[in-house]
């Protein structure tokens, strides 16, 4: 069965200053698909990141070339909530998470559940307490989904490093809109059975529909969940493979554009 589009990049470039940083990328990602972006450090693949995401610093710099197709709708974010409204998420390599708050309350970070009671009413929103069942239960969802043994009452300065990454993705599982994941380099900070957990869960999140594309240099990770890869180099699109019909060496191999055995 043909696997739905909902995302394609036609024609996409990008230069800084008279520098190209990307040329004429082209690649489909269907609805459901986990797709793996792969190439050397300076490859393009954060500015190819940057431009889906609607990162300011590409339309201070004179924007970019090409089309950008969501579900069929041409898209152009000139920022990262018009993204998010759109339904595109994205875990950077830095965490965004703030120290002294709860994994619960950094999951539901400004989405929080509110109760609405007489005061309310004779008052205004303003005046809306927290709904603290409302949003343990949301946490809870979201962490069962990655399948991850974590306290969502435990402080986020007080959790190891992996378990910090794992709320970041959490968070982006709440949003109940978020149907494309990008994941920038997820199981650096991870152990190895962490890592094995995320890889699950991507696995899982697909099954649920949500298209997802993994940033990494773990290139056995890439060949054990992904649909499907690409391999950027100098800003190109290289080579576009297939887990089943690929390597760890083939695929290092179009990252630095020589033979590697």
């Amino acid at each position: 069965m043909a696997v739905q589009e909902l995302l394609k990049m036609q024609g996409v470039g990008k230069s800084y200053f008279g520098n190209r940083v990307l040329a004429n990328v082209n690649f489909t990602l269907g609805k459901g698909e986990i797709l793996g972006l792969v190439g050397e450090n300076g490859a393009g693949k954060s500015t190819l990141m940057n431009i889906l995401f609607g990162m300011p610093v590409i339309a201070e710099t004179g924007g970019f070339e090409g089309k950008i197709l969501l579900d069929g709708k041409e898209v152009s974010f000139t920022n990262p909530f018009e993204a998010l409204e759109a339904g595109v998420g994205m875990v950077h390599q830095e965490f965004s998470l703030i120290p002294g708050f709860s994994a619960a309350e950094n999951i539901v970070l400004n989405r929080e559940s509110t109760k609405y009671n007489l005061i309310v009413e004779a008052f205004g929103d303003r005046l809306r307490t927290l709904d603290r069942p409302k949003i343990d239960a949301r946490a809870e969802k979201a962490i069962d989904t990655l399948n991850v043994v974590l306290d969502k009452k435990t402080i986020v300065s007080e959790m190891p490093v992996g378990h910090k990454q794992f709320v970041e993705i959490a968070r982006e599982i709440d949003k109940e809109t978020t149907r494309l994941l990008v994941l920038d380099e997820p199981t650096a900070v991870l152990t190895e059975g962490e890592a094995a957990i995320l890889l699950q869960s991507m696995k899982r999140l697909a099954g649920m529909g949500i298209s997802i594309i993994f940033i990494s240099h773990r290139l056995q990770e890439i060949l054990d969940v992904c649909d499907k890869i690409i391999v950027l180099r100098d800003g190109e699109v290289v080579k576009e493979l297939t887990p089943e019909k690929t390597d760890v060496f083939e695929i290092a191999s179009a990252m630095v554009g020589r033979s590697i055995d």
